[in-house]
């Protein structure tokens, strides 16, 4: 297992125990106080908005985990060009080398 794969893989159980104890969270039993109730909505709605950025976050990390076993985690989807090391250490889940980043 390479450095960037084994980075991934770290990032991976780490997101996937965040997104389990977001759940827990949100599966956690209320207040009877409704004024009580409603600052538990508000911090639900916050664990909603973090859970789908887990979500993605470990599907960017998965189709890393891809690319690295296809032989394509180094090279951009977009042009087909190298990716700088420092781009995949910075972003290790990037799929588009900086320059197609750029671009938009």
């Amino acid at each position: 297992m390479n450095a960037a794969e084994k980075q991934l893989r770290d990032m991976l159980t780490e997101g996937e125990q965040r997104l389990k104890d977001i759940e827990q969270r949100l599966r956690g039993s209320h207040s009877a106080s409704f004024s009580e109730q409603a600052v538990e909505r508000e911090g639900d709605e916050v664990d909603e908005r973090l859970e789908e950025s887990v979500t993605r976050e470990i599907a960017l990390i998965r189709f890393a985990l891809e690319r690295i076993s296809s032989g394509e985690y180094q090279t951009c989807s977009s042009c087909g060009e190298e990716i700088n090391e420092a781009r995949l250490k910075a972003l290790p889940y990037t799929t588009i080398c900086i320059n197609c980043a750029e671009k938009g």
